[in-house]
């Protein structure tokens, strides 16, 4: 299972749904996550910008698919 190499900021709970259920936070470095949609473009994004879905436990989190690859996690 792959592990975060840096901290990662902004991510956003969502339900199975995609719905946000909950405030942005930050997903220490270490954490362990399972990538469940790669790459994801949201309807409301009025410019082209992809997001990556993942889980951490039984939680799913959405963030912006750079700013997951900043964080060095793939």
């Amino acid at each position: 299972m792959p592990r975060l190499t840096r901290d990662l900021a902004g991510a956003q709970p969502v339900d199975t749904r995609g719905n946000a259920i909950g405030p942005r936070v930050t997903l220490l470095a270490g954490t362990e996550f399972v990538i469940t949609i790669p790459k994801l473009k949201r309807a409301d994004d009025s410019f082209d910008e992809f997001w990556c879905e993942f889980s951490v436990g039984d939680q799913l989190y959405r963030v912006p698919l750079r700013r997951l690859e900043i964080a060095n996690a793939a």
